[in-house]
């Protein structure tokens, strides 16, 4: 059975590029050698994405289309994180969850079947590098820095998102 592609919008493409990339890189290195996501450098980067997909919109009425719901889950899910965040800070650094609106903005404006498989993605490098630092480690409960692998949501989600199509019967 073939895979199937799903249409990404070239303009996101060029916002995940251009705009998302560079602080991503950026906020993984600080994450993995300090393990924190400074504010600036995460608020920089979401004023950087939300203004290159506004501008992709303009440019590319396909972006437009879903622009809104992207904005929407983003902040829905932001919202949920940071609870999670004040709720049990053990499970879920403020960094990481004040980090999750953009990843899933990039993630959902690149397209349905990529936010799944961001999801699934980061769930799955989650879990296999929380247990690989259990194992390292030899200790339940020991933090990791688990920025890049949240950063790394989208592009996980692109390489998923020919599965996902296939498991949905989308593309």
């Amino acid at each position: 059975m073939p895979l199937l592609v799903p249409a990404i919008p070239p303009a996101a493409l060029l916002v995940l590029l251009v705009a998302y990339l560079p602080p991503a890189v950026v906020l993984s290195r600080i994450d993995a050698v300090q393990q924190r996501l400074p504010n600036p450098w995460v608020a920089g980067m979401t004023a950087a994405v939300t203004a290159g997909l506004l501008l992709a919109s303009v440019a590319d009425p396909s972006v437009r289309g879903s622009l809104r719901g992207a904005l929407v889950i983003a902040v829905v899910l932001g919202l949920g994180a940071v609870l999670v965040a004040l709720a049990a800070p053990p499970l879920l650094g403020m960094g990481d969850a004040k980090t999750v609106p953009v990843v899933m903005l990039m993630s959902t404006a690149l397209g349905g079947e990529v936010l799944i498989g961001a999801i699934l993605g980061i769930a799955v490098l989650g879990g296999v590098v929380g247990a690989a630092v259990l194992i390292a480690s030899g200790r339940a409960g020991q933090r990791f820095p688990f920025g890049p692998v949240l950063l790394a949501g989208p592009f996980l989600g692109l390489l998923a998102s020919p599965l996902v199509a296939g498991a949905l019967g989308s593309a």
